[in-house]
C-alpha cells in the first residue's frame, strides 16, 4: 500500500504556526492616570486655541450683521429710486419733479430706516430733459429723522431722461 500524502504534506499554508506570546512579555505602561500638571498644560493649550477662535466668531457675526443691515438699506435705496423711474414715466411728473423730503421708510417695522431722495437736473448739458436722481437710505439710529455722520447708509444715484 502507498502512503498518499496528507493535506499537512501538501500545502504549507495549513503548517503556519501562529505563536502568541505570553501575558508576561506584553510592555506595560508606567503611567495609568494623567497627573495634575499634564491636565493643566492641556487646558492651557487648548484655550490659547479656543480664545482666538470665539474671537473670530465674534467678529465674523459683526461683520455678518453689518452686511445684512447694509444690504436692506441697498434695497430699500433702490426701490425708492425704482418707483421714482415709474413715477417720472408720466411726462407732466416728470418736468415738475422735485427732491422729497426726508421720509420714514415703510413696511419696515423692525428697524427705523428713513430715505432722502434728491432730485436734480443735469446743468452741464444745457438742457433739462435728464435728471439725476440720489437716494440715500439710513438707519436712524437716535430717531432724530435726521442723518447723522455715524448713521449706516447706503446711497444709490442714477440718471433718467425725458420721455
Amino acid at each position: 500500500m502507498s502512503r498518499e500524502p496528507a493535506i499537512d504534506d501538501q500545502c504549507p499554508f495549513y503548517q503556519i504556526d501562529f505563536a502568541v506570546k505570553p501575558s508576561s512579555h506584553r510592555r506595560r505602561s508606567r503611567r495609568r492616570a494623567a497627573s495634575l500638571v499634564d491636565v493643566a498644560v492641556g487646558a492651557a493649550v487648548l484655550s490659547l486655541m479656543l480664545i482666538p477662535a470665539l474671537q473670530l466668531m465674534g467678529q465674523s457675526s459683526r461683520v455678518v450683521s453689518d452686511t445684512e443691515l447694509k444690504d436692506a438699506l441697498l434695497f430699500e435705496a433702490e426701490r425708492a429710486i425704482e418707483a421714482k423711474k415709474i413715477e417720472l414715466c408720466d411726462v407732466a411728473r416728470f418736468d415738475t419733479a422735485a427732491s422729497s423730503p426726508d421720509t420714514a421708510i415703510v413696511g419696515n417695522a423692525t428697524r427705523a430706516f428713513r430715505l432722502q431722495l434728491g432730485v436734480d437736473v443735469e446743468p452741464t448739458l444745457g438742457f433739462d430733459r435728464l435728471l439725476t436722481l440720489t437716494a440715500t437710505a439710513y438707519q436712524d439710529a437716535n430717531a432724530n429723522a435726521r442723518l447723522d455722520p455715524d448713521e449706516p447708509r447706503q446711497t444709490v444715484s442714477t440718471q433718467w431722461s425725458r420721455p
